[in-house]
């Protein structure tokens, strides 16, 4: 992962430390490879079956398409905006706190935890189908009605911890072998449409719709709004991405994006699959075929050494989707289980790094043991654990929606890659999309209901969480919510210590000083503004950030309130710091410390995601001339001058009465975009 400091000489930023992160293909394949898998091999005549023919279920796929863009472009935003691990969680807990990043954090590891052993029992259930062997014998014992064999949990637990070693060594190396299998998944698709287009035949669609007895829909539209019922378990890979960006390299908007692409491209692919193949033989023969029903299509059409070769290539193309969908659950499992132990939500233990590879080790064990133990469940049981993962997906992916609108409002200034196109009122449509969508999943007597089973599964999952959640109670209160949002953003900000530092650094040491402090419940300051206080122009120091709720204000300008509880950082020279301290009421929580630390350019990470540049002042620059307090370099820019150099003099913490004139170096500190914009201001002059 690339992480920047200032570059200090005024050329922007710098990489340090630099290591080759995942890429934007890398991440496509991740996601691609989740999200299609195998339900293309293994359940398209069930989708047929189930819809009442191959085009409800093709339009069915068309219309999940238009609830899903909006969701994919909400996290698009996100994970872009909050490059972390945790995905909805962490989008969750910045925007409403603990309890309802819980209920989206739960939700969504339940819905990812649950596709692993899937995964498993259909890789054991398709490789006995090459190897027969696998499946001989007596099966050990039977489960809803599936046989157990031996061959089935000696390959799943080989498989399962072949891919927890690869997912330890971390995203890159999964990233690596995701992409080769997702080519030949790709590949065996394409091939798949092709060769049953050259048998098409529009007469193998009649009757274009009829209920065959599965389900309660009566129309071709309510054949299609079945499939929303399982279509979230079967687009749901494209959340493995936000989940691994933290490892991102390069631009974290084109990650974003992939996001949508991978999505949109997945609809599209079933909804041919479903067309093509349902136009290559008559669906009503298809739908009687066992699993995997793509490939015994191909046997069935084309017979012969052709039949066996499309046979033969689907189930490898099958072997590889199960492989890539297992393969990325397992990285997005551990990610979102070591975020939320990161804010405390489950144990904290669960957050452990591997300390060479910096893996979620422990999370990582959780979702070995769940992959072991899906061979020992066998296929019985897939129908349930289908429609519980869909539940688990959409009310992660309506919390995300809702906490993308809640954002835009708590934190404007966040520094956003990408907007959404529409805005808020895209956010609105996928947000109320999803909660009519699990509406309909849990209310029963319509056709997108998920049964009872699921619905009592679902239950109990969210009660085990809702007991943990409460048990984890005391570790919560250990610290405070913005303390944790430090443990779970912190790739946001975190700097390394080997670069080269500015001749200035060391009076950030010797002589700038930071002071952090609580508000006490008694200070009589409480609900006053910065500009009633004065502590700049009385005290000489800045206030440079104030920590309200989970909200982080950088730079606050004079008509920001101080309020209890509010954890305030303070800037300036020493002496003033201590005099500040000495003569304020402030309590007794508080932290002194060196701005050098505090901005990341010594042996700790940044606690503050500003930069410091310096910048020449020319002749023809605004605010030449003119005294601090009439430069507008604070009142348009939101920066700060923190030092200026004049004639071989330093003044630190200049007051709002020093002049400013050509051939000063100024120290200015802000956030990055704002940065930007007062460079502008010469920029603008110049074109002038």
């Amino acid at each position: 992962m690339y992480k920047y400091l200032v570059d200090f000489k005024g050329k922007g930023r710098i990489k340090v430390n630099e290591k080759k992160g995942v890429s934007s293909v890398d991440f496509f394949a991740i996601g691609f490879g989740a999200i299609v898998g195998v339900g293309w091999a293994v359940s398209i005549n069930s989708w047929m079956a189930g819809s009442g023919g191959p085009l409800p279920a093709a339009v069915g796929y068309l219309l999940a398409l238009i609830i899903m863009i909006p969701v994919a472009l909400c996290y698009c935003e996100l994970c872009s905006m909050l490059p972390v691990s945790g995905g909805g969680m962490a989008y969750a807990f910045r925007a409403f706190g603990d309890n309802v990043a819980f209920i989206s954090g739960w939700a969504a590891f339940g819905a990812f935890v649950t596709i692993i052993p899937w995964e498993a029992i259909y890789v054991v259930d398709i490789l006995s189908i090459i190897f027969p062997v696998l499946k001989a014998g007596a099966p050990m014992y039977t489960l809803a009605g599936a046989g157990i064999y031996p061959g089935h949990i000696i390959v799943g637990i080989v498989i399962s911890v072949v891919l927890f070693l690869i997912n330890r060594k971390g995203v890159t190396s999964s990233a690596t072998m995701q992409k080769v299998l997702c080519f030949v998944l790709v590949g065996a698709g394409i091939l798949a449409m092709i060769f049953a287009a050259m048998r098409f035949d529009a007469a193998n669609f009649e009757p274009v719709y009829e209920n065959i007895g599965k389900g309660s829909h009566k129309s071709f539209i309510g054949g299609a709004l079945v499939i929303l019922a399982s279509a979230p378990f079967f687009l749901a890979g494209f959340e493995t991405i936000p989940q691994g960006i933290e490892s991102a390299g390069g631009d974290v908007k084109s990650v974003g994006k992939t996001v949508v692409l991978t999505v949109v491209l997945s609809c599209v692919f079933y909804a041919l699959l479903l067309v093509t193949l349902g136009g290559a033989m008559p669906w009503k023969e298809f739908i009687k075929f066992d699993s995997p029903a793509a490939a015994l299509l191909f046997r069935d059409v084309y017979g012969g050494p052709i039949g066996m070769g499309l046979y033969l290539f689907i189930l490898i193309g099958a072997i590889c989707g199960l492989i890539t969908t297992w393969n990325g659950f397992m990285m997005a499992s551990s990610q979102i289980l070591m975020a939320m132990a990161r804010v405390s939500i489950v144990p904290d233990v669960l957050a452990k790094q591997h300390p060479v590879y910096k893996t979620p080790i422990n999370a990582l064990k959780v979702c070995l043991i769940a992959s072991i133990a899906g061979p020992f469940l066998g296929s019985g049981l897939i129908g349930s654990l289908t429609t519980f993962s869909a539940a688990g997906y959409v009310t992660s992916w309506m919390i995300t929606a809702y906490s993308l609108i809640k954002l835009r409002h708590s934190e404007p200034s966040l520094n956003r890659p990408y907007s959404i196109p529409g805005g808020e009122k895209t956010a609105w449509f996928a947000g109320i999309c999803m909660t009519l969508l699990l509406a309909l999943l849990l209310i029963p007597g319509q056709p997108v209901h998920m049964g009872w089973f699921a619905t009592a599964m679902f239950g109990g999952w969210m009660f085990i969480g809702l007991v943990l959640f409460i048990l984890d109670y005391r570790q919560r209160r250990q610290y405070s919510k913005l303390k944790r949002a430090s443990f779970l953003f912190a790739s946001m900000m975190a700097a390394q210590d080997d670069v080269e530092l500015p001749d200035y650094s060391e009076f950030f040491e010797d002589d700038y000083r930071y002071l952090s402090f609580v508000v006490p419940k008694e200070a009589d300051y409480s609900g006053k503004t910065l500009m009633e206080l004065g502590w700049g122009k009385s005290q000489n120091i800045f206030i440079i950030k104030i920590e309200h709720g989970t909200e982080m204000l950088f730079l606050p300008n004079g008509k920001t309130k101080v309020y209890k509880g509010d954890r305030v950082f303070a800037v300036g020279v020493e002496k003033s710091i201590l005099k500040f301290r000495d003569g304020q009421y402030i309590g007794n929580k508080y932290t002194l410390g060196n701005l050098k630390d505090f901005m990341g350019m010594g042996s700790t990470e940044a606690q503050v995601p500003l930069i410091c540049r310096t910048v020449k002042v020319t002749a023809d620059a605004p605010y030449c001339n003119k005294p601090l307090k009439y430069s507008g370099i604070t009142d348009y820019t939101q920066c700060m001058v923190i030092g200026l150099q004049s004639l071989g003099k330093t003044f630190m913490m200049p007051d709002a009465d020093t002049l400013i004139e050509e051939g000063d170096d100024l120290w200015v500190v802000g956030l990055e975009e704002n940065i930007e914009k007062f460079l502008s201001l010469t920029e603008k002059k110049e074109d002038e």
